[in-house]
């Protein structure tokens, strides 16, 4: 079951991956720099996957309670 708080899923994190993500080449002072384009590919991911597995686990919770109802 996804137990805590859904602003550290849903806003925290990705936030962070994309900072991480985003600034890594500027702060290291790598020559090659992120494509914007992936920075945000991958954020979408994340919210695809993240979004699916908060889908089945309301999913899971219903199933149980009406089995309980029956």
């Amino acid at each position: 079951m996804m137990k805590g708080n859904l602003t550290y899923y849903f806003v925290l994190n990705p936030l962070i991956i994309f900072l991480v993500y985003a600034l890594s080449p500027i702060l290291f002072h790598k020559e090659k720099y992120i494509n914007m384009k992936d920075a945000l590919g991958i954020l979408v991911v994340y919210y695809v996957l993240i979004s699916g597995y908060y889908f089945m686990d309301v999913i899971s919770k219903r199933m149980k309670k009406n089995g309980k109802d029956k």
